[in-house]
């Protein structure tokens, strides 16, 4: 069996770094050199020998850490095991302390050599051979120094000597440090690159300011950064065109984390054959000018899942055309979940909203996006991030029912984008997620910032049946992409089976089992078919699961019928949240499936419920009854008949917000006789007096933006 040290250092090598010649086992803190570079100490340890030999190691330039144990041959005793976790804890807390001594003694050093240098002469020796200016650059010494900022304050310094050589200051932070060239407020992008000739070089050639990493490790912490500062700039990351591939790897990365652009400079195949073949944006300048740089900037595009090829002549061909991206364990970066509301909402995750028909789940969905365009708060509380929502509605038009109903919820419709025709050389043509999910990509890319995709009814995003699995994971992939591309939420809306009454509410969802599946959180709207003590119908908004965090609980809420003030005469709905509620999905669901038994049973009986919970808070198009009804498995001639019993009247209506159109749609009367005890009282009673309705509304429910 190796010795402890010798395990240590081929741990070190394993990980990707080369470690140093000399392992003290005295359990400090000790600096390599991480690339095998004379003068580099962005690698550190720290072991101990006593005992069970433990340790951890790293690179501070990366952000890169690892914990360590000796293989001993045998597995550790409950004693040893505990042993061995304080040790590392404390060896834990021991690392942080000595980094955060050393960061802080860099800054206060950083701050002074800053200080004190002096404007870099344009005729150093470094900017006459890469041909830029100084871009804000100082002296110190011989060499340029270069300040690395997070925000406005000063954490390290880079010198970039009269050879070239560069160096960092010791201590000091490089992970999210950045500096910048030019003013990125009111830009029209930000352009993100690697080092500072490569910066000076693109800031030069476009006009557009430049944040320089100091490394590819670094592009894509500081492409977050840049993100929260600026929400709505658009960012092009600026790859190095390394042999290796890292460069290429992590500009295409920290695109996709950021919903930017990825730029390479284009090197020719004879530019590559060299001795020293180039690889930056300095070097294509020098090779083409100025304006082969700004071609490449203006040509960045979204990256695909795909990352780019080190070298294109390498390029597989024939019949293995094609190539499998692997990625080793070490190289990923753990990363907390990015929520948009905590528990319910995540970033680059799908959700599924489900329920029968009538309980206002796309009411609860235009809620939901008016919070996301106002930075408004959620239920329990807590605020949303600001950010734009786009919507794919295949039942409900958006001037009559869409857009009142974000409006009187409050939305920001500056921030709603609705998904609507394509156009293409065959024309006009409707919206297709098999043919049209890129361009889709890069439309939501160009307005930048957007946080939620809502998806009505989900089912319209599958092509084939949605019975079938494999036919429904295939179609929802592509969404399920984009969403994790654009780092934004995607809700799809569905319905519940018909006679899945008790059952686990994720199995109830209508079609095959792949959309709950597919989805990291499920939530369900459903409505108890008994008042509640204060004449009120109870509803109830539930999370039945979650792969990413709590899969219980949830809020009451009502449906509130009112008045769009500047569009009189127009009416919509929108949603009064109420108390938080506990317990599990399928127990919440149980009183609000049981029904009252009203003597005559049988499908008839239950499609006049239907009808009378759909239309409860209003007239409905013809078409989207007809959609909801097949979703709920009701036959359309069962629906005729129960209209009639009902005494539902149809109507044409239509030209809201001057689109001129008109369609049938369904009313729901008050009329004497049994079938009134179908109507929603209170929701007629709304309509009746929308403002007496508002008040007793407001007394016991909130409306939260």
């Amino acid at each position: 069996m190796l010795n402890a040290t010798q395990q240590f250092r081929d741990a070190i090598q394993s990980a990707g770094l080369i470690p140093p010649e000399v392992i003290e086992a005295d359990g400090t803190l000790h600096r390599f050199a991480s690339s095998g570079k004379h003068g580099d100490d962005a690698g550190w340890y720290a072991l101990h020998d006593d005992g069970i030999p433990a340790g951890s190691f790293g690179d501070w330039r990366s952000g890169f850490s690892q914990t360590w144990r000796a293989d001993i041959g045998r597995k550790l005793t409950p004693a040893e095991d505990a042993a061995h976790r304080a040790k590392v804890e404390a060896m834990r807390r021991e690392r942080d302390a000595a980094i955060a001594r050393e960061r802080a003694a860099a800054v206060d050093k950083a701050v002074a050599i800053w200080n004190a240098a002096k404007p870099a002469p344009v005729d150093h020796a470094y900017l006459t051979r890469k041909t830029i200016k100084p871009s804000g650059a100082r002296l110190h010494g011989d060499a340029l120094v270069i300040p690395m900022r997070d925000g406005g304050d000063i954490h390290s310094l880079q010198f970039i000597g009269p050879d070239g050589g560069k160096r960092f200051l010791t201590g000091g932070r490089v992970t999210g440090c950045y500096f910048t060239i030019g003013n990125p407020n009111g830009a029209a992008a930000l352009c993100i690159a690697e080092g500072f000739a490569t910066g000076a070089t693109i800031h030069e050639a476009t006009g557009y300011p430049v944040a320089v990493a100091f490394n590819a490790g670094n592009l894509g912490a500081v492409a977050k950064t840049l993100r929260g500062r600026f929400p709505d700039l658009p960012l092009i990351l600026c790859g190095d065109f390394d042999k290796s591939g890292s460069g290429q790897k992590a500009a295409t990365e920290a695109a996709q984390a950021v919903g930017g652009r990825a730029a390479l400079p284009d090197f020719t195949p004879d530019e590559l054959a060299g001795e020293k073949p180039p690889s930056d944006f300095n070097d294509l300048a020098q090779l083409r000018g100025a304006d082969a740089v700004g071609q490449a900037i203006a040509e960045a595009s979204a990256p695909g899942r795909a990352t780019h090829l080190a070298d294109p002549a390498k390029a597989p061909a024939g019949e293995y055309a094609s190539c499998v991206e692997l990625l080793r364990g070490s190289d990923v970066k753990p990363e907390a979940v990015t929520w948009l509301w905590p528990g319910w909402l995540a970033a680059g995750k799908m959700h599924v909203l489900g329920g029968a028909p009538g309980t206002g789940k796309t009411t609860i969905s235009m809620a939901l996006a008016a919070t996301v365009t106002t930075g408004g708060r959620w239920p329990d509380g807590s605020r949303s991030p600001v950010g734009n929502v786009v919507i794919w509605s295949g039942e409900d038009d958006p001037a009559d029912t869409l857009v009142p109903r974000l409006a009187l919820s409050g939305a920001d419709m500056t921030r709603v984008y609705f998904i609507a025709d394509v156009f293409d050389g065959d024309g006009r043509r409707s919206f297709d997620p098999a043919r049209d999910m890129e361009p889709l990509r890069r439309e939501l890319t160009e307005i930048g910032d957007v946080r939620l995709l809502i998806v009505d009814p989900i089912v319209s995003a599958v092509i084939g049946d949605s019975h079938k699995n494999a036919e429904v994971r295939r179609s929802l992939q592509p969404l399920v992409d984009l969403a994790a591309f654009m780092r934004c939420a995607l809700l799809g809306i569905t319905h519940f089976s018909k006679g899945t009454g008790g059952r686990d509410p994720v199995e109830r969802l209508t079609g095959s089992l792949a959309f709950g599946a597919l989805a990291r959180v499920v939530m369900v709207a459903a409505k108890h078919q008994e008042e509640g003590e204060d004449g009120r119908t109870v509803r109830l908004f539930i999370r039945a699961k979650s792969n990413i965090g709590p899969d219980d609980g949830g809020f009451e809420y009502d449906l509130h019928q009112g008045e769009l003030k500047a569009y009189p005469g127009i009416f919509a709905s929108s949603v009064l949240w109420g108390d938080a509620v506990e317990g599990a999905a399928r127990e919440l669901l149980a009183t609000a499936d049981a029904t009252s038994d009203d003597g005559e049973g049988g499908t008839q009986a239950d499609a006049r419920r239907f009808l009378s919970d759909l239309l409860a808070d209003g007239s409905m198009p013809v078409k989207s009854i007809r959609a909801d009804a097949d979703g709920a498995g009701y036959s359309w001639a069962t629906i005729r008949r129960a209209q009639k019993a009902l005494g539902i009247e149809a109507v044409k209506e239509g030209g809201h917000f001057g689109n001129g159109k008109q369609q049938w749609v369904w009313k729901l009367l008050v009329t004497e006789g049994a079938q009134a005890e179908h109507l929603q009282t209170d929701s007629l009673k709304a309509l009746k007096n929308v403002e007496d309705a508002q008040q007793k509304e407001l007394s016991t429910f909130r409306l939260i933006r």
